[in-house]
């Protein structure tokens, strides 16, 4: 089953000379204004062409200025008041993750032009990316604190690619999603490491489960059998896209375990093709409702994504093509019918 993400993770730019980096993956930098000093810098009036290099420390967009943050996120965590601890910790995460990204952008651009420069980019690049990770880390754990597991679940999956699973933020990362219930592989193993070997109880039905997205597609049942289809097409749109970001994580910490533990890779490849599978299922429910609503053009790309996703050959992939027929939208009937090849040749 070709189970590809359809709503991509924050992703971030490699840089292929660098291979280091092939373990970092910073969330998506965007220019944003950032709260600081925006003082003007005086000019020289003997050299008014040249301004001097001045220090970064009371800007925000500073290693220093990111420090700031999270250290008024710890007062504020330390105060139990875990929203400005978040907020805050959120703040410092995007300065990281933009001197990051500027860093290697630099990094970049001085290859085979001055290493000295390049080698000075390159390391201050990693030196805030590892920043961007600690800061993730203790905003996941803030989440945790503020019962948000939804929200604590995609910053330790974050973790996990761009630190790597071998690594001490990793594995904590991973012990997080151990804890929370959202894996139930331990890593390491029981033997190597004296963590427990099942996961502590937890809430089924969180906002980021299949719990949750089971409870979703009953609620679209019991709308459609009272006739409530835009209610019905709201459920399992919420539905689908519950599975939908399950699977990509689990594909994610599939990709990321590859090579380091076979037990952790083959039950996330596992959790991957039941999520995505369940995606598809709701998917094709969903375009039943937006055909019982007379809305064909909302229905063919539900009906094509699972096809492309099931493959034709399978029962879903084949329903799914069935439902394309009936709505005029292909002229080919799959599979043939016995006997309808030969009965067109005497034609």
């Amino acid at each position: 089953m070709n189970i590809a993400a359809a709503a991509p993770l924050i992703r971030f730019t490699s840089l292929s000379l660098i291979a280091v980096f092939s373990l970092l993956s910073p969330v998506n930098a965007q220019i944003s204004q950032l709260p600081g000093n925006t003082s003007p810098q005086p000019i020289d009036p003997n050299n008014p062409n040249v301004l001097s290099p001045t220090s970064q420390n009371n800007s925000l967009l500073s290693i220093e200025g990111g420090q700031r943050l999270m250290q008024e996120s710890d007062q504020a965590f330390s105060a139990q008041k875990y929203d400005v601890a978040a907020k805050k910790l959120q703040e410092a995460r995007q300065v990281f993750n933009q001197l990051s990204n500027f860093y290697q952008d630099l990094n970049s651009s001085f290859s085979g032009i001055d290493n000295r420069v390049s080698d000075s980019q390159r390391k201050q690049a990693l030196e805030t990316a590892q920043l961007r990770d600690e800061t993730t880390y203790r905003l996941a754990l803030t989440h945790r604190a503020l019962n948000q597991p939804e929200l604590a679940v995609p910053l330790l999956i974050q973790i996990i690619k761009s630190q790597n699973p071998t690594r001490d933020l990793g594995k904590k990362a991973y012990q997080q999603l151990f804890e929370l219930g959202f894996v139930d592989v331990p890593y390491p193993k029981p033997d190597e490491n004296n963590s427990a070997s099942t996961p502590p109880t937890t809430p089924n039905n969180t906002l980021l489960s299949i719990e949750k997205g089971n409870t979703l597609m009953k609620e679209a049942d019991e709308a459609v059998s009272a006739q409530r289809y835009d209610v019905a097409a709201k459920k399992l749109q919420e539905s689908r896209q519950v599975f939908n970001q399950l699977s990509n994580f689990y594909q994610d910490l599939n990709s990321s375990f590859s090579g380091i533990d076979s037990r952790v890779t083959d039950a996330q490849r596992k959790n991957a093709l039941e999520t995505a599978q369940k995606r598809d299922e709701a998917t094709y429910r969903l375009s039943l409702v937006h055909r019982a609503l007379n809305q064909p053009e909302l229905a063919v790309p539900l009906l094509v994504q699972i096809i492309k996703s099931q493959n034709p050959t399978r029962d879903l992939g084949k329903k799914a093509y069935q439902q394309l027929f009936e709505l005029g939208f292909v002229n080919s009937p799959y599979p043939r019918k016995p006997g309808s090849s030969s009965s067109s040749s005497q034609k």
